[in-house]
């Protein structure tokens, strides 16, 4: 197995909008961990070789550890606008300024592990097709169905044993 980083962001108050925490604890449970609780962020329990971190939005801080793994992948919900149910696409480094500073891109994460410790891994977004984004805990039932096809496919991407 490829050492994996799987950094899910979101908000698990906004029901589909936390599908990210779902998948991580599908992947947590394949590996025989603990499932996250919805206020941990899985950052202390990094060292195995496909870690969870799950975070409300992607952190500049958290940049350089992206540089000790050889695939990063990042998952997130999207509205419905993108017609795939999962979509799974590579994310290449990408530099630029944002004038809303509280937003990351996946690109900007990886530029940002190169320019602290000069390399970037291999990385993909899957973003998984929500359909409830009220304020509430849990996913709708597509949803998790999703969540489940996408947390086999980044088993696949890492190369499960």
């Amino acid at each position: 197995m490829r050492r994996t980083l799987v950094i899910g962001y979101g908000n698990p108050y906004r029901r589909d909008d936390g599908v990210a925490l779902h998948v991580a604890n599908l992947l947590r449970a394949e590996q025989g961990l603990r499932p996250l609780a919805l206020d941990e962020d899985g950052l202390d329990a990094c060292g195995h070789p496909l870690d969870t971190v799950v975070l409300h939005q992607l952190l500049p801080e958290i940049a350089p550890m992206l540089a000790d793994y050889d695939l990063v992948v990042f998952v997130d919900a999207h509205t419905g606008v993108i017609p795939d149910d999962v979509r799974v696409l590579p994310v290449q480094e990408e530099y630029g300024f944002q004038a809303v500073t509280h937003h990351m891109s996946p690109g900007m994460m990886l530029a940002l592990a190169r320019a602290a410790r000069g390399r970037a891994p291999d990385a993909a977004l899957v973003s998984i097709r929500g359909e409830d984004f009220d304020f509430g805990e849990g996913l709708s039932a597509g949803c998790k169905a999703r969540a489940d096809a996408a947390a086999r496919a980044i088993l696949d991407m890492a190369g499960r044993e």
